[in-house]
């Protein structure tokens, strides 16, 4: 990884520790945008088997982008992408799906399912057209669901479901695909306490079966108590990364949010106040 200009010290040194794991996502020098406006420039980022990496930054940084030029969704304009060591512009969908997973920011849910038929669509990049799911599928369906703690609700129609019920019964169906990569774009909005703190370890409990899992989050604190390592991004470029407590300073969180904020240190990670 390269140190461009505004990238702090602990962040070079950091991206060049992780790329000595095993990378099962990598983006270097990444350009992406729409409709001839940049939004990534120049972007390096990894992910590690295992690790959960939480990308952080202000409204229009460029998250969701990242996402999706990860995803195959966007094309790149310069750069280059790994997904389990392939590059991404070699993988068909149907070989991508099984190495990586999305679960977008607001997914609809199709109606007249119930909860496990949604959750068995994940399988669909393994099955044969003109066979039914077979018992290893219907065992994937099955642990997703317990992982994710739906698994009481797979015989209710999804239109039935909370929000907080539907954004678990998605990642279960992202789970259901076995993906080496899991990305999760902002997937604790608009949920309650106890629902971020179900999708959270979730994502954990994925990390601690080998997946590598990025999380898009606005929130700083919950991304301080969730993630191995986190990446702000600002103006499309990495500004820093690294160990929470070492990224979520305060005089670098004001330049990027624009605004005042205290960080205090506590025994589960940095919390940050904004001031009022």
């Amino acid at each position: 990884m390269s140190g461009r200009p505004g990238r702090a010290p602990e962040a070079v040194a950091t991206a060049m520790a992780a790329a000595t794991g095993a990378d099962v996502l990598r983006l270097e020098g990444v350009v992406a945008g729409y409709g001839g406006r940049t939004v990534l420039q120049g972007v390096d980022l990894c992910v590690a088997e295992g690790e959960v990496v939480g990308l952080i930054g202000p409204n229009g940084a460029g998250k969701s982008t990242l996402v999706a030029v990860a995803s195959k969704v966007l094309p790149v304009s310069a750069g280059q992408v790994w997904v389990d060591g392939v590059p991404l512009a070699r993988l068909g969908r149907r070989a991508l799906a099984r190495r990586l997973a999305v679960v977008p920011q607001s997914a609809p849910l199709p109606e007249g399912f119930l909860a496990v038929e949604v959750v068995r669509m994940g399988r669909t990049p393994y099955l044969d057209p003109w066979r039914g799911p077979r018992s290893v599928d219907e065992a994937e369906v099955e642990r997703a669901m317990r992982t994710t703690g739906v698994l009481a609700l797979a015989d209710r129609p999804v239109e039935s479901l909370s929000g907080g019920e539907r954004q678990r019964v998605v990642l279960a169906r992202a789970l259901a695909q076995r993906p080496g990569v899991l990305l999760l774009d902002e997937p604790t909005s608009h949920l309650d306490l106890r629902y971020q703190a179900e999708v959270l370890h979730a994502a954990r409990t994925a990390a601690a079966e080998g997946v590598g899992v990025l999380l898009v989050v606005h929130d700083l604190n919950l991304a301080a108590r969730a993630c191995d390592r986190v990446v702000l991004l600002t103006d499309g470029r990495v500004v820093a990364e690294g160990p929470a407590d070492r990224v979520l300073v305060a005089d670098r969180l004001a330049r990027v949010y624009r605004t005042e904020v205290d960080v205090f240190a506590t025994p589960g990670g940095p919390v940050v106040v904004p001031r009022v």
